[in-house]
């Protein structure tokens, strides 16, 4: 089982794994897309390392068509959200459109 919270070497952020594999990359600094104190910069993970992004309106994660995808500006209660649905023992993902 895995399940970790590892910060970041060389970046202000840290990632969490989850029992099932899936991780989450939470980043912010002048050498990201965030503002201090507001939002972070987030990728998310499968536990094959594919990216995935997280779609506010619909609530919902998704394949993007891009090999990486990270989201821009995310604010703690969109995380929070994300973290809910990628930690449960299976993610529905939506496919690409």
């Amino acid at each position: 089982m895995i399940n970790t919270i590892e910060f970041s070497e060389f970046w202000n952020g840290v990632t969490f794994t989850f029992s099932n594999g899936w991780h989450i990359s939470i980043q912010q600094g002048k050498n990201h897309y965030s503002r201090d104190g507001v939002s972070a910069e987030v990728a998310i993970f499968d536990d094959k390392s594919f990216w995935y992004g997280f779609d506010k309106e619909k609530g919902d994660i998704f394949k993007p068509e891009a090999d990486t995808y990270i989201m821009e500006f995310v604010e703690a209660d969109t995380i929070a959200k994300i973290i809910s649905i990628i930690s449960q023992e299976k993610v529905d993902i939506r496919p690409s459109e």
